[in-house]
């Protein structure tokens, strides 16, 4: 007894010294983890537009809630220590806490929707600027410590602000307000010119929507980021569904001829020819995206506005300016025997420590493409620029991807194999959403050249974006009225998304994998067709209900056909699929025709949806390989690769209809998070003039 009572005695102590350290200790330990969350969201928020990782995106999400929340917390804390003579320096740390609310420059938003929530930043600026007031005023003990006070007072309370403003000015209606209003005040001074000399106002919109240099034509990389700033606010204009006025038609028009007539020599990428030129069309809408993820997230498109732009970069080093002087002020005041040893210590780490972020912020803002665009427009091609530029390169070579150059895959006979052979654990986590059927894949530069060159055809352009596959059916001979053409025009995007990538498996697995000449073609044809079906299925982009339910029964066809075979079979083992596929459809094709009348037609409307999928799928393959006849179809059948040729020219018809389609929000919330493929797509089509939004003049 006496030996469990010494032991619980040793607790009770253990327990009491730690709560007596922690109260010891808790305000400095707080403040400095306020600091240690600065730091990190300024060195690592810029990685999370070039990376998809979850753990990134949940340590960036923790960090950033927990710094406003923590700062908040120390603010309300020295409101109960204003009387402690342990902490009397708590009236410096209380606006050096309101910087620290103020954020850094390299993130001001974690997403979208936090931009949308500034009027609630905007009370936390009124609130914690007067519980900061109050906190001083409190704590007031020595006059020799009141210029650095009221300094971090300015610096605080300038920073805070600017980052309210940031978020107001990046919300979606103030956008939209702000361009719809430019586009109005150059609508209505092209009108009341009727036909005279242009008017400056006029002419500035034609510049930022056209653009001052021809994309295509730049070689150097400086020229190619300058001619990404000149488009930038085009590129919102896209982005945010916002339309361009009509008399710039023409120059789009001009546009498309001249890249199709483009001189095929380049040295930018070394080598030359269409390789060459597609890598300047993407990393031209790597550089537009970068900009635009600046302008929504961070304080650089504040600090580049085009209306106030000195403003910004003045209240930015006001802000260190006033940071250093406290810093230097703080360090020749006398105050070794009034203040904490330990509290000075952290006086220090607080001070110094805000000067050196605020530098580096400054650096990493410098070396922005939009510190480069701006440079350059006020002063020029000259050493200082060229030096700027020689520095942005070390940061952001031309070959360094600038965004994550991945997509996301969903194969639904794959995703319904694994859902079979899942253990207990796998099940419970598919249950909870903790784990699925997508997989996170890497793009090749040659899926990306042929997507790109497929742009190229001349008889095509006029319909990319507005044809989802019809249009190289067409030119295959299956015309309006064939079973293969009706597989895509009667029936909802969605719907014939799932059809096509049931197809596109199916002739796979049917040619084992093999397609001769035309390989990187069958490859092209499943990777887009994975990420399509990722999109439109599994994140519900321009989907539809009748498009759910389609894929909710392809689903259920292809169990029922895992049900009827037996054996065990691996994705990876083509053979094995390829007999399994021929074994269940017919099966699922009796189990259709023994509970309904049939399924002759496509579902031309919601009463027809629950029509079986896969046998329809099947049919398809069959006549795409030959093995069939199409009643509506002109010509033989066709032979070799050229099968994977139409499929992949019918997936990129597919991927260029949605990438115009995709609802504004889409594009700019994956900018936060990696990066979308589809995003890449859209700017690519509209830098080739294709999917532009006019203003169309109705009486």
């Amino acid at each position: 007894m006496t030996s469990i009572h010494d032991d619980l005695k040793v607790k009770q102590l253990s327990l009491a010294y730690a709560e007596k350290l922690w109260n010891e200790w808790e305000l400095q330990c707080m403040v400095l983890a306020s600091f240690a969350l600065q730091a990190f969201l300024l060195f690592a928020a810029h990685i999370r537009k070039r990376n998809t990782s979850t753990v990134l995106r949940i340590l960036l999400w923790l960090a950033y809630l927990m710094a406003d929340y923590v700062a908040v917390f120390v603010l309300g804390h020295l409101t109960l220590q204003t009387n402690n003579p342990r902490h009397r320096l708590g009236l410096l740390w209380a606006p050096v806490l309101l910087l620290h609310l103020g954020g850094q420059d390299t993130i001001t938003a974690l997403s979208m929707e936090d931009n949308e929530l500034w009027k609630r930043h905007l009370l936390g600026l009124v609130t914690q600027v007067a519980l900061a007031v109050y906190v001083v005023a409190k704590s007031w003990r020595d006059k020799r410590l009141v210029v650095p006070v009221v300094l971090m007072f300015v610096s605080g309370t300038v920073k805070y602000a600017e980052r309210t403003w940031a978020l107001k000015m990046a919300t979606s209606e103030a956008i939209k307000d702000k361009h719809m209003g430019d586009l109005y005040k150059a609508l209505r001074k092209f009108e009341d010119s009727k036909g005279n000399q242009v008017p400056s106002q006029v002419d500035k919109y034609n510049q930022e929507i056209v653009g001052r240099n021809k994309w295509w034509l730049q070689e150097e990389y400086a020229d190619l980021v300058q001619a990404a700033g000149d488009s930038l606010p085009n590129c919102i204009n896209v982005l945010t569904d916002i339309p361009v006025a009509p008399w710039v038609l023409p120059s789009i028009f001009n546009m498309i001829e001249e890249i199709y007539r483009r001189d095929k020599r380049g040295s930018m990428g070394g080598g030359g020819g269409k390789d060459w030129f597609s890598s300047r069309a993407y990393k031209m809408g790597e550089i537009q995206l970068s900009l635009i993820y600046d302008r929504l997230y961070t304080k650089v498109g504040l600090r580049y506005n085009q209306s106030r732009p000195f403003v910004s970069i003045c209240l930015q080093l006001l802000t260190l300016g006033t940071t250093s002087t406290a810093l230097l002020l703080f360090a020749m005041a006398k105050k070794s025997s009034i203040y904490s040893h330990v509290d000075i210590v952290v006086s220090y780490i607080l001070l110094a420590g805000a000067v050196a972020l605020e530098l580096l912020s400054m650096l990493m803002v410098t070396l922005s493409y939009r510190s480069y665009c701006f440079l350059r427009d006020r002063l020029g091609v000259n050493r200082f620029t060229r030096g700027i530029f020689c520095l942005i390169r070390l940061v952001r070579p031309y070959q360094k991807p600038l965004w994550s150059n991945k997509w996301a895959q969903y194969n639904l006979i794959a995703g319904c194999i694994k859902e079979k052979q899942a253990g207990v654990i796998t099940k419970v986590m598919r249950y909870i959403g903790l784990a699925g059927d997508t997989k996170i894949c890497t793009i090749s530069d040659e899926t990306k050249e042929l997507i790109c060159n497929e742009l190229d055809d001349k008889v095509r352009c006029q319909r990319f974006s507005h044809a989802r596959g019809q249009a190289i059916l067409s030119l295959r001979g299956h015309r309006e009225r064939s079973e293969v053409y009706d597989s895509i025009d009667k029936v909802d995007f969605p719907r014939s998304v799932l059809t096509w990538h049931l197809v596109t498996d199916i002739c796979f697995f049917l040619t084992g994998g093999d397609a001769g000449h035309a390989q990187r073609h069958m490859r092209l044809s499943r990777e887009v067709s994975n990420y399509l079906m990722e999109l439109v299925m599994e994140r519900r982009v321009m989907t539809s209900s009748e498009g759910h339910v389609a894929h909710l029964k392809a689903r259920e066809e292809v169990k029922l056909m895992l049900k009827h075979h037996n054996e065990k079979v691996r994705v990876e083992d083509v053979e094995a699929v390829r007999k399994m596929l021929e074994d269940g459809v017919s099966h699922v094709a009796n189990s259709a025709a023994s509970s309904s009348e049939g399924y002759v037609q496509f579902a031309r409307n919601s009463t027809n949806t629950m029509r079986p999928v896969l046998p329809r799928a099947w049919r398809l393959a069959q006549i795409l390989l030959g093995g069939r006849g199409d009643p509506g179809r002109s010509g033989g059948a066709q032979q070799g690769g050229a099968p994977w040729e139409l499929i992949a020219s019918v997936w990129m018809e597919m991927l260029f209809h949605l990438a115009t389609r995709c609802e504004a929000g889409f594009h700019a919330k994956n900018l936060s998070a990696g990066g979308e493929y589809i995003t890449h797509v859209r700017l690519l089509l509209h830098n080739r003039g294709f999917g532009w939004n006019f203003v169309l003049a109705r009486t």
